[in-house]
């Protein structure tokens, strides 16, 4: 063998070697998601089914006590990070359908329908969020802060939108509009956690805007 055969052997090596390498770092980095996201789900359903503090989230998760420490510095950590996941999950979906309709009714609608069909989906976080966490100032505090607060502007802005079209009335505070919205959607929330209820979410969304909107009067009483 020549050298410049010794030489493209050499790179053909070289690059194999740093494909595996690659390959290796993929696998782990998926490893670790798939153990990071199979400790949250272990962690929201346990806490559902047990209480915060006789919850052991390892052993749901299947891993060792001290995995748990190898992602997350405490119990506290583990669920906080479920539920920014969880809200994050939330607003990217809300982004993604108010792209697709047009007016601000029709988008208050996709609102609470979207906040309704979270807790279908994910029915222990749902109690979780309902629950145990209301129990703790401390998590209350950090969610109002760090979600609540985003809820909030994201269905003020609704509103003034629907204020400046002249749809909505333009003395009302657009705030106490988006916490009126929210408490509304929230009670159903609870409601269908603690009796195990199930609402049709398009149906009940639309309900609530209505509500919202027109009062339960009729046009006659008016």
């Amino acid at each position: 063998m020549n050298a410049t055969n010794l030489d493209t052997a050499s790179v053909v090596g070289e690059g194999t070697e740093k494909f595996r390498e690659l390959r290796r770092k993929k696998d782990h980095t998926t490893q670790h998601a798939a153990k990071y996201q199979r400790i949250l789900d272990a962690a929201v359903a346990v806490i559902a089914e047990r209480g915060y503090f006789n919850s052991k989230v390892s052993a749901r998760a299947g891993v060792a006590d001290g995995t748990i420490y190898l992602y997350f510095k405490s119990k506290d950590d583990v669920l906080k990070a479920a539920i920014d996941r969880s809200f994050e999950k939330f607003h990217e979906q809300v982004d993604a359908e108010l792209l697709a309709v047009q007016g601000p009714k029709a988008q208050l609608e996709v609102i609470a329908r979207l906040h309704l069909e979270s807790a279908q989906v994910n029915r222990n976080l749902a109690i979780v969020m309902q629950t145990e966490m209301r129990q703790s100032a401390k998590f209350i505090g950090e969610f109002s802060h760090k979600h609540l607060v985003r809820y909030i502007q994201m269905v003020r802005e609704v509103v003034r939108s629907g204020q400046q079209d002249g749809l909505f009335r333009p003395e009302l505070s657009d705030g106490v509009v988006a916490h009126c919205f929210f408490g509304a959607i929230d009670e159903l929330v609870s409601s269908a956690v603690f009796t195990g209820r199930d609402y049709d979410a398009r149906v009940t969304a639309a309900q609530v805007i209505d509500v919202v909107l027109n009062g339960i009067g009729t046009v006659s009483s008016a």
